[in-house]
């Protein structure tokens, strides 16, 4: 059916790992089928449904989308994937209300009919590149510098554009993007940084001095934390809440404005204002 056209063709689709999600994703894939699109689905997501998947790597090549059932969290995990090969992310949140799964389940079919017909609403997010030796990762929330098993405090030397700022004296430090400013960073007493803002935010975590205070700082800034050289306790840097890196005393953490960016299909009906104080409001 011409009518029918598929505004994107292969759409790679991953859900959380919950029988619960099992109907809304038939009923997902079924509307993506029904448009014409080729559906490909990671083998945990596809065992959902009975379908046979490919591995989670590959959900990507090739496609032109991929769509999340779950979570921010479930989101996060392929935010990078998303990026390294250019496509969009539409996210579904299928519990309490999420900041980067706002598509709401209720609304499946007709949220999905949107995307396809091209009428979703394009939000474009930065991410924070955090360069440890030779790795490089991207994160679309935050990285936090944290110290590992033992609590300690830790202290890490904070400088910014080349220039000494500050020791931050703690439980350590988040680095986060606009996006991630409403989430750990907020909880540890940062501000709400709307996602078009040009910038990246700088919040101690349980400060055990009140002299730094959560700082917002251009996005054009290079920023590079440093575990103290002689520690006992070990240092880690966790992205997103997803990968942990364990950190050598002395080794430095260099955070810098990505060069790619996520584009993150959202609602035309929500809006980020509305979603930030029913969030808040404990809608979720």
């Amino acid at each position: 059916n011409g009518s029918m056209t598929a505004r994107y063709r292969v759409v790679g689709v991953i859900a959380k790992p919950q029988q619960s999600v099992g109907s809304y994703l038939q009923r997902a894939v079924r509307l993506l089928e029904e448009r014409g699109a080729q559906v490909r689905l990671d083998r945990t997501t596809a065992g959902l449904i009975g379908r046979q998947g490919v591995p989670r790597q590959e959900v990507a090549v090739g496609a032109d989308l991929i769509v999340v059932l779950g979570g921010d969290g479930t989101l996060l995990s392929m935010a990078c994937m998303a990026v390294e090969h250019g496509i969009p992310l539409a996210g579904f949140n299928l519990g309490t209300l999420g900041f980067l799964t706002e598509l709401k389940k209720d609304t499946l079919e007709d949220q999905l009919a949107a995307i396809q017909e091209g009428r979703a609403e394009e939000s474009i997010r930065t991410l924070l590149r955090f360069e440890v030796g030779e790795r490089a990762i991207l994160a679309l929330n935050d990285g936090v510098i944290s110290k590992g098993g033992i609590a300690r405090v830790v202290r890490l030397d904070l400088e910014i554009d080349g220039q000494h700022v500050a020791e931050v004296r703690g439980d350590g430090l988040i680095v986060s993007t606009p996006t991630g400013s409403t989430a750990y960073s907020l909880s540890a007493g940062g501000p709400i940084v709307h996602p078009q803002v040009d910038g990246m935010v700088l919040t101690p975590i349980c400060p055990h001095a009140l002299t730094f205070r959560p700082l917002v700082i251009p996005g054009t800034a290079r920023v590079v934390v440093t575990p103290p050289a002689a520690s006992a306790s070990e240092c880690r840097l966790t992205l997103d809440g997803q990968t942990a890196l364990e950190l050598n005393p002395g080794e430095r953490v260099v955070v810098t404005k990505a060069q790619q960016t996520l584009t993150l299909l959202t609602s035309p009906v929500i809006g980020y204002y509305r979603l930030l104080f029913e969030k808040l409001n404990g809608g979720g």
